[in-house]
């Protein structure tokens, strides 16, 4: 396994956003991480990526302990794409996107850094505003070039914390498109933090879904994503239709067109 997460838990003060979370994302493969606002999504990712520091819990890439390595080493590991609001605003588009070689480099980028850097530009769509400052971008186009960024980084384990909300519905497919490619291509672990149920299914191979700080759902989309687990998670009721190995998610709809709750997930489990 690439990337493999043990027991971790975290809190912010007295709140416990995390307890004891544990999962492993095989290298090759596209694992979703779902659940509703304030599940520990983000929490997640940020603790695997060292942004946060976890309570208790092991974190490894390929054998080794994130927590042991420095800065610069985790850097060549695990790649991180935060969302747009986190973008490097004074910096060009190229420029930004230079900073995911820098692990690599001593005083200056080598023709191997400028070369990754140029194929991260051409793959997310960036190369006619290559030059622009991150501050003249659209959300979306900020969006593509932090992964631009972590892509140019040439990582094992690539975490993206809801990396295609800013992204209208073509460039939401091609950013999924293009990470499952990679992972297969490139042979790492990527981790996503998406709220589109049936994007997950589509184009992940793995899907996780959180609830509370719990991991309550991992395995593929078939499994995870089962009618009962997700409206005690959403609160909402749905179908779960299979079809040709693929899944689709369907909110249930009353004689009037409106949407059916459903019960929570704690009813469920003491039911």
């Amino acid at each position: 396994m690439s990337l493999t997460v043990e027991n971790l838990s975290f809190s912010y003060g007295t709140t416990r956003i995390l307890d004891e979370v544990s999962f492993e994302v095989a290298s090759g493969a596209f694992c979703a991480l779902l659940g509703p606002n304030g599940s520990g999504k983000s929490t997640l990712v940020k603790a695997i990526a060292g942004v946060h520091r976890a309570k208790t819990g092991i974190v490894t890439v390929e054998g080794r302990r994130t927590a042991r390595l420095g800065r610069r080493e985790l850097a060549k590991v695990v790649g991180y794409v935060p969302q747009a609001g986190d973008a490097p605003f004074d910096l060009t588009v190229r420029e930004a996107v230079m900073l995911g070689r820098t692990p690599h480099f001593g005083l200056s980028p080598r023709a191997e850094d400028r070369a990754r850097v140029e194929d991260a530009i051409v793959r997310m769509g960036l190369v006619d505003i290559a030059e622009q400052s991150m501050s003249e971008l659209s959300g979306g186009q900020q969006q593509r070039a932090l992964i631009a960024r972590a892509l140019a980084q040439d990582t094992r384990v690539l975490l993206l914390d809801e990396p295609t909300s800013a992204l209208d519905l073509r460039y939401q497919i091609e950013t999924l498109q293009l990470v499952r490619q990679i992972t297969r291509e490139e042979g790492i672990s990527a981790l996503i933090a998406i709220h589109d149920l049936n994007h997950a299914a589509r184009y992940c191979d793995q899907v996780i879904v959180l609830h509370g700080g719990h991991l309550v759902a991992d395995g593929t989309p078939a499994e995870a994503l089962q009618a009962e687990t997700l409206r005690g998670v959403y609160e909402v009721d749905v179908d779960v239709a299979a079809r040709d190995g693929a899944v689709e998610v369907r909110p249930r709809v009353d004689a009037a067109g409106f949407t059916r709750t459903g019960p929570r997930l704690d009813e469920l489990v003491t039911s």
